[in-house]
């Protein structure tokens, strides 16, 4: 098939869709340096970094065919990585070195390359959430974050009272922080309800 290290990112993502062992191969001579030093950063644990990235490429290897990449290949394989490291935190094995880490993380200004993916990715989560409301619920919580009324022109446009509009808002409000396990997200469903 010609020399893979001369192929682009999208032609070899097509190859390994199609099982070509050797196309995966070059993704991985490419990529696994990259994403290990960005797992690396973040978990400070060379083992556990290593685990992470290479659980990440036999993951793709095994459902390459149905897989669907929906934006670059990179941005995948960081998306990826950085899911791996949240599913980590939320199971108590970094977090305390990961939190420690993060304000000079920041500062660095490493954050750039995956904060917006992140903001998505949270993003979905919180609308996951959302969704799964009971429809009253849900109906006064969009009302008052995503159509910005008031508590009063709530209950106006409901027929229902201040009280139970104020009432349906603090319980889907509770529903969302008590699904967010760690400071960091928990301070991005902040800046989305304020939006």
């Amino acid at each position: 098939m010609g020399a893979y290290s001369k192929r682009i990112d999208d032609e070899l993502v097509e190859l390994v869709k199609n099982g070509d062992h050797a196309a995966f191969t070059e993704i991985y001579n490419r990529y696994w340096p990259l994403l290990f030093l960005h797992v690396q950063r973040m978990v400070k644990d060379e083992d556990l970094a290593g685990d992470v990235v290479q659980e990440i490429f036999t993951w793709i290897w095994q459902r390459a065919p149905i897989l669907d990449f929906n934006c670059a290949l990179s941005s995948y394989l960081y998306t990826a990585a950085r899911n791996k490291v949240f599913n980590l935190i939320r199971h108590q094995k970094i977090q305390v070195n990961y939190f420690k880490d993060i304000a000079a993380f920041i500062e660095e200004g490493n954050y750039h390359v995956d904060e917006e993916l992140r903001y998505k990715e949270l993003l979905n989560t919180i609308e996951s959430e959302i969704d799964r409301m009971p429809p009253r619920m849900r109906e006064i919580f969009n009302l008052s974050r995503k159509e910005h009324l008031s508590h009063k022109e709530i209950a106006m446009q409901l027929e229902i009272s201040e009280s139970t509009v104020r009432e349906q808002v603090k319980r889907a409000l509770k529903v969302l922080r008590l699904k967010v396990e760690d400071p960091y997200s928990l301070l991005f469903i902040m800046l989305y309800l304020l939006h």
